[in-house]
């Protein structure tokens, strides 16, 4: 675990990276406040997995452009002085370095008000590949940047373009430093 003390106060939007099914595990038990995920609505077909997730009260999303009742859930959970997770990749991707990021997390932020923090999972997908039936043995790093504060009149593109900047940061972090020694 890197970066702790970069933790504003809540209500603030963690916005990791998510190169595997683990990923919410492994940032729920990385962070000191409670944390409430949005999860895509298509685990219904999975229900022991369901069931488990439905434990965590999360956020459920249906895919698509404009999920409103998801954004209004968000909303409320952050004015009530909450912590939400949300992918900005939008689905776990092992096949890049961090794939194409999504604008809802700059969107909920900008409406909200509230800081996003970059978070890094690195070695994720080596202890749980997609297509595992099982984890592996593997080590895993958090690494939490500085959080993004919206700019006067900033857009979601661009606080997300922000964001993305600081999550390659984040997960180019370990490269540098073994290119340093």
């Amino acid at each position: 675990m890197e970066g702790l003390a970069y933790l504003p106060d809540p209500p603030y939007i963690l916005a990791p990276n998510h190169s595997s099914e683990a990923d919410p595990l492994i940032l729920g038990a990385a962070m000191p406040d409670r944390v409430t995920y949005l999860v895509s609505r298509h685990l219904e077909r999975f229900p022991l997995v369901f069931r488990f997730v439905r434990a965590f009260d999360p956020i459920f999303v249906r895919r698509g452009p404009a999920e409103v009742a998801s954004v209004r859930a968000a909303l409320a959970r952050l004015e009530r002085g909450g912590v939400v997770a949300i992918y900005p990749e939008g689905h776990v991707v092992q096949d890049a370095f961090l794939g194409p990021l999504h604008d809802g997390p700059a969107f909920i932020a900008l409406r909200a008000g509230v800081p996003i923090v970059p978070v890094a999972i690195e070695g994720a997908s080596q202890m749980w590949p997609l297509g595992a039936h099982w984890p592996r043995l593997s080590r895993v790093v958090v690494r939490i940047g500085l959080p993004l504060v919206a700019h006067v009149g900033e857009s979601a593109q661009a606080l997300t373009e922000r964001l993305r900047g600081a999550l390659l940061d984040l997960l180019d972090a370990k490269l540098r430093r073994a290119q340093s020694v």
